[in-house]
């Protein structure tokens, strides 16, 4: 599956932002849950999932990130 633009967000005041709706109920994060960010090659990144960063570049390049 390729890249697939899910929406913006807005950093507050508070340094917070908000997960778009989509990608809350496409990837089932539900209340509380905690995802996990990394910086990739000037792109961050935001999984479910808690990977080795090694690992991640690698879905990420073979395309199997979700």
């Amino acid at each position: 599956m390729g890249p697939k633009f899910i929406g913006k967000a807005k950093l507050s005041k508070q340094g917070q932002i908000t997960l778009p709706f989509e990608a809350r109920n496409d990837l089932d994060i539900k209340l509380d849950s905690e995802v996990y960010w990394y910086e990739v090659d000037d792109y961050l990144v935001v999984v479910k999932e808690l990977l080795n960063p090694k690992d991640l570049k690698n879905k990420l390049k073979k395309g199997n990130a979700k």
